[in-house]
C-alpha cells in the first residue's frame, strides 16, 4: 500500500453574494478513500456582515447548520460581523496544533476536526486518536437494500465504523447506483445506524420499492453553509472558500 502526498482541496463559491436571512449551502465530496480535514475557511466580504444575536458564520458540517468538520464565526464578538474585506479562519487568534481553535469569543474559530476523541466498539478496545470532526473516507459498498422502518431504505454496506470518526446519524451521503431496489440513490439523510453489528444504515425520507439486484456505494456529503446571524435584521455576504486536506492511500 502506498500513500501519496496529501490533496488539497479549495472550493470557492464566488456567485452567492448575499447571505441575507437565511443561509446558502454547497456541497462536497472527497476522493476516493481518503478522510478530510478542514484546514481553513475564507470569505471575502463585499457586503458588511451583520448579525444581532449571533454574527454569520461558515460551517463544514454532516447538514446545513452543523459544524461537526469546521466552523469560522464571521466577527469580532458574538454580535459584531466584519466589515469587507478578506478574512481567513486561520489567520485567527488561533491557539491549538492540531486542532487549531480560536476561542476569543465562542467557537469562533474551530479547525483541524477539533479535538481528539475515544472511538471503538463496546467490550473491545478505545484510543484517544480519532478527531471527532473527520470526515470519514467513502465509499461504502452496498451489498442489499430492504424494507426498513416505517417504508424507508435500509442499506447494508461493507465498512461501517463506529462514530465518532465514521458515518453517523443525520450526515448527509450520496447513494449511486444501486440496481433494483427503488428509492435509495441519491442526495439523502441517515435515519439510523445498526449500532450492533455496524451492518446498514437507514435513509430519511426514501420509500423502499423493488428487489435489491446488485451495486451501489454510499459517499458521505459535507455540506457547506453560509449562514447569516440569527436575531435582528441579519445581513451581508461575500465570497466563500474552504480548504480541505485529504489524507489516505492511494487508490485505484
Amino acid at each position: 500500500m502506498s500513500y501519496n502526498t496529501p490533496d488539497i482541496q479549495e472550493r470557492y463559491w464566488p456567485q452567492d453574494a448575499t447571505f441575507g436571512g437565511t443561509g446558502v449551502t454547497h456541497q462536497i465530496m472527497g476522493p476516493r478513500g481518503k478522510v478530510g480535514f478542514v484546514r481553513d475557511l475564507i470569505a471575502e466580504v463585499t457586503t458588511s456582515l451583520v448579525g444581532t444575536t449571533t454574527v454569520p458564520e461558515l460551517l463544514v458540517g454532516i447538514s446545513s447548520g452543523d459544524f461537526t468538520y469546521g466552523r469560522y464565526r464571521l466577527g469580532t464578538a458574538i454580535t459584531t460581523g466584519y466589515g469587507t474585506g478578506i478574512h481567513r479562519a486561520s489567520a485567527e487568534f488561533i491557539t491549538g496544533n492540531p486542532p487549531r481553535v480560536a476561542a476569543d469569543f465562542a467557537s469562533h474559530v474551530v479547525l483541524d476536526g477539533g479535538p481528539l476523541t475515544s472511538q471503538g466498539i463496546a467490550g473491545g478496545s478505545y484510543g484517544t486518536v480519532v478527531p471527532n470532526g473527520r470526515i470519514p473516507a467513502g465509499p461504502l459498498l452496498v451489498t442489499n437494500v430492504i424494507n426498513g422502518a416505517a417504508n424507508v431504505c435500509r442499506v447494508f454496506v461493507t465498512g461501517l465504523t463506529a462514530p465518532p470518526g465514521g458515518f453517523r446519524v443525520g450526515m448527509t451521503v450520496l447513494v449511486q447506483g444501486v440496481a433494483g431496489a427503488t428509492g435509495a440513490n441519491g442526495v439523502v439523510t441517515i435515519s439510523a445506524i445498526d449500532t450492533t453489528n455496524y451492518a446498514w444504515i437507514e435513509l430519511t425520507g426514501t420509500t423502499f420499492g423493488g428487489t435489491y439486484t446488485a451495486g451501489g456505494w454510499v459517499m458521505p456529503i459535507p455540506i457547506v453553509p453560509a449562514l447569516a446571524g440569527v436575531g435582528g435584521t441579519p445581513a451581508g455576504g461575500g465570497i466563500v472558500g474552504v480548504k480541505i486536506q485529504w489524507v489516505g492511500p492511494n487508490t485505484p
